[in-house]
């Protein structure tokens, strides 16, 4: 089966959309944040796996305990590191903007952000929320933190 999730471009199992080609059609200077942030996901979570999401226009990251947990979304003039379950995690340096009820995200204009204790303390988090969806989805509706939310850093 073929489909045609970018313009122009027929996926298939055979013809699998990658990183690049989500961040091909950005300038230099957001495919260069993309990259650097990359490598941060996969440093703070080495056995995470990428994909490529052609209709998000992202790339997303599943690691094996606890899901999809975050992706990179290109932007014409940023990039926004997004965490799946962001309302639930610490932001005491208050960087996290709102992305929907569950969703939040760090904008990134600049590369030299990224090598930011911030953003490892955030993956680190993301990582350490509950392993079952179900619980997240309870956390998110009560509107509740997870009991220690204060120390989810590792």
């Amino acid at each position: 089966m073929t489909t045609y999730d970018m313009p122009g471009k027929k996926t298939s199992p055979a013809n699998p959309i990658t990183p690049a080609d989500i961040l091909a059609d950005y300038p230099p200077e957001v495919r260069q944040i993309a990259e650097a942030l990359r490598r941060l996901v996969k440093i703070a979570a080495p056995e995470a796996s990428e994909t490529a999401y052609p209709g998000w226009r992202g790339i997303g990251y599943r690691h094996p305990r606890v899901g999809f947990f975050c992706a990179i979304f290109p932007q014409p003039d940023h990039t926004r590191l997004s965490f799946e379950y962001g309302v639930l995690l610490p932001d005491p340096q208050n960087v996290l903007q709102s992305g929907g009820r569950q969703v939040r995200y760090v904008a990134i204009r600049e590369v030299s952000e990224v090598d930011n204790k911030v953003l490892i303390d955030l993956l680190e988090a993301a990582l350490s929320l509950p392993e079952s969806k179900a619980a997240c989805d309870d956390l998110v509706r009560s509107a509740a933190r997870p009991a220690g939310s204060s120390d989810f850093h590792h």
